[in-house]
């Protein structure tokens, strides 16, 4: 797709001035024997009665919020440049239905040196492979790292460690259903959430669940569903061995759920989480690499949605609560307002809202969109492109809890080694949440070409077409407030199908 099949979604702007050891079980089967419940979702598992969602979509008048305070509640971040040392995760259950590539980028102007240590499925022995190797991150630069060099096919995951910190690691997935891209995990966690799972016909589920100390986890899973909270006996008290990766097929115990939401609770120990979404084949085919949230929040962000013709945009809401909640969508754009609209959410389960049947919401036109709920949950985000659109059609991501001032945003892939073939920056957008207009530069790292620098309104936001960010270029956001980003990517059907947030500086 090329940026004037894209023209109704971006803005194009002029150039300014600068401005301010047991062995590794890969399972994709059930499994039996009996597990201890426990854990801060236990109580899921004990709930008698099925529960059936609700979801009432009223619209309600605006009501103006503070600035949002700056945060990085996220998985992710770039660790400052003066740190010591600093970490990346990489997950991805996929076994042989696509292939993974990983891109390490360096913000600074200094190599960075590092090791990288990879795990693959266990042998027939029992015995787990690894492989090690050193590296080094170029200056202000992408390198890419094959997770699965070395290794036999199927599952596998990465961790690495920098001898310093501004590196950071994404991950592209490429197969014949689709391409998805994803962040690596900076940080470890004892949770992790995800929105907007499908093991409906045609789709399939993978969860990955990477330990990467030296010290054993004990996780709990369950799985809220339209019809109620889905806690199989297998996945509670759930080992997953130091150095190991740990791969479930949701499937075998959520059949034909249309929506699902993933919730992962440690009671020993911390890991990192990850879900593989294969949806449909063909020409109605996609797939999608999400990196789980470290915890619910009640705000979620998505700093740019566009509802193209025959397209599908979709909000997944999971609520693992014991009570109902309103989420209330708000909506940013470049210029005018929307009304807010509220939808309720039955405790301890999903909801949609399909931004695409919602009378009186933008179409061809992008803006931001910010859920604001009663209580913490999860939001995910699904885009089914017109049939007739270039493949893939249909792709999945999660938002964001956090807004900064500075943001690091890799493309997908590096020069003369794209996630897939003709992979591309399509559109950058910048969401601003606050009550004043915000000034944003954004600049192509390791190169001369000249800073764009615009102004985002309040409660607005502004893309960047292909003329500004285009190519596989790592871009840098900086802004004097704080705010979201989020990057599309092609070749895809629409909008949304291939996008992902970057990561915010912290330090």
């Amino acid at each position: 797709m090329t940026d004037d099949d894209r023209s109704g979604s971006t803005v194009d702007v002029g150039d300014g001035p600068d401005a301010p050891t047991p062995p590794l079980r890969s399972r994709r089967s059930s499994r039996s024997g009996p597990h201890p419940v426990a854990g801060r979702w236990a109580s899921l598992a004990v709930v008698a009665a099925v529960v059936v969602a609700v979801a009432v979509v009223e619209a309600v008048a605006p009501a103006p919020a503070p600035a949002p305070a700056p945060g990085t509640g996220g998985a992710v971040a770039v660790a400052p440049a003066g740190a010591y040392s600093s970490s990346a995760f990489c997950t991805s259950g996929i076994g042989t239905a696509a292939t993974a590539a990983i891109y390490l980028t360096n913000s600074t102007p200094r190599p960075v040196l590092g090791t990288m240590s990879s795990i693959g499925p266990a042998a027939a022995t029992g015995t787990v492979p690894v492989v090690r190797r050193s590296l080094s991150v170029p200056p202000l630069a992408t390198l890419a790292v094959d997770p699965g060099g070395g290794l036999p096919a199927g599952d596998n995951a990465s961790s690495f460690a920098f001898a310093g910190g501004g590196v950071v690691a994404t991950q592209v997935v490429s197969g014949p259903n689709g391409w998805s891209t994803a962040p690596c995990a900076t940080q470890t966690s004892p949770q992790w959430s995800f929105a907007g799972g499908s093991t409906s016909a045609g789709n399939s589920l993978t969860l990955s669940l990477f330990n990467p100390t030296a010290t054993q986890s004990v996780v709990n899973v369950s799985f809220l569903t339209p019809s109620g909270v889905v806690s199989p006996q297998q996945y509670q008290g759930l080992t997953v061995p130091g150095g190991q990766l740990v791969v479930e097929n949701v499937g075998d115990f959520v059949q034909n759920a249309p929506e699902i939401a993933t919730l992962v609770s440690a009671q020993a120990g911390a890991l990192v989480s990850s879900e593989f979404q294969q949806h449909s084949s063909g020409a109605t085919g996609g797939v999608s690499l999400r990196l789980g949230a470290p915890a619910l929040s009640p705000t979620w962000r998505f700093a740019q949605t566009t509802a193209t013709p025959g397209s599908t945009v979709q909000f997944t809401l999971g609520n693992p609560g014991a009570g109902p909640v309103t989420a209330t969508f708000s909506f940013g754009l470049s210029s005018g307002s929307v009304v807010p609209r509220r939808l309720v959410v039955a405790p301890q389960s999903v909801a949609d809202f399909s931004v695409t049947g919602t009378g009186g919401l933008p179409q061809q036109t992008p803006y931001s969109v910010t859920v604001t709920a009663t209580g913490p949950i999860v939001v995910g985000r699904s885009v089914q492109a017109a049939s007739a659109a270039a493949p893939p059609v249909w792709g999945s991501s999660s938002g964001t809890v956090t807004v900064a001032e500075h943001w690091l945003v890799p493309g997908p892939g590096s020069s003369g080694v794209p996630g897939t073939a003709g992979a591309a920056v399509e559109s950058l957008a910048v969401a601003n949440p606050g009550s004043t207009a915000a000034r944003v530069q954004v600049e192509r790292a390791g190169t001369t070409t000249p800073a764009t620098v615009f102004t985002v309104p309040p409660d607005g936001v502004t893309v960047l077409g292909g003329k500004q960010v285009g190519g596989l270029e790592v871009l840098v956001v900086s802004a004097s407030q704080p705010v979201t980003v989020e990057e599309d990517s092609g070749p895809s059907g629409a909008p949304g199908v291939v996008s992902s947030t970057g990561f915010p500086f912290v330090g």
